[in-house]
């Protein structure tokens, strides 16, 4: 938990506990549904929370954005995010139902009030959004493809709507189409523990 503190000093207490709650939680839902690897589980907020924050030291968004969490899992970027994001409206969705079941378990039980997961495809999903944010779900070009639908017109944010995605490994090919476009930012940018400079990066294609 410290972690988190250390990059997002100005917490309040609610933010904090809701943070804090997270360890338990995910051990216990891990422990009947497998969402993070069993060898991960203790770098919880490194790997996980953290990584999932690194969106909110690219963009602070204003207050009534909305986003879109696709192939949420079991609820990353999306939970820490709608934590960071109070006055902000997220919505979850997994072609997995039960990565969904956990995330809707771990929101009630932080009691997240601007967040609703729903067990859906990509494909399937209607909405309009400012941003639609993942982790690694899928191929770039794939990936644009079934989101180009929902985003909105009008931006409110500093950044154009579009797609904040967190990826590692080289990304030459996946971007080739987006190049001129889209924005790479190593993570190690943001933090300076290890694990992030491995080939972690945040990449950002407008809408």
């Amino acid at each position: 938990m410290n972690i988190i503190e250390k990059y997002f000093p100005h917490l309040t207490d609610k933010q904090k506990k809701q943070f804090a709650a997270l360890d338990g939680l995910y051990r216990d839902w891990n422990a009947k549904i497998n969402v993070i690897s069993r060898k991960d589980i203790d770098n919880l907020y490194e790997h996980h929370v953290l990584h999932s924050l690194a969106i909110a030291k690219a963009i602070n968004f204003r207050p009534g954005s909305e986003i879109l969490d696709f192939g949420c899992g079991g609820g990353f970027p999306g939970i820490p995010l709608a934590i960071l994001f109070p006055e902000c409206k997220f919505k979850l969705i997994d072609g997995t139902g039960k990565k969904i079941k956990v995330c809707n378990e771990v929101a009630g039980a932080i009691g997240l009030k601007n967040l609703v997961a729903e067990h859906l495809r990509g494909e399937d999903e209607k909405g309009k959004y400012d941003f639609v944010v993942s982790r690694a779900v899928m191929q770039l070009p794939d990936l644009m493809k079934i989101i180009k639908k929902n985003f909105k017109k009008a931006g409110q944010n500093a950044l154009p709507n579009g797609l904040l995605c967190l990826k590692g490994g080289n990304l030459k090919e996946e971007l080739k189409q987006y190049y001129k476009i889209s924005e790479i930012t190593p993570l190690s940018t943001f933090f300076d523990e290890e694990w992030f400079s491995q080939d972690k990066q945040l990449v950002y294609v407008p809408a």
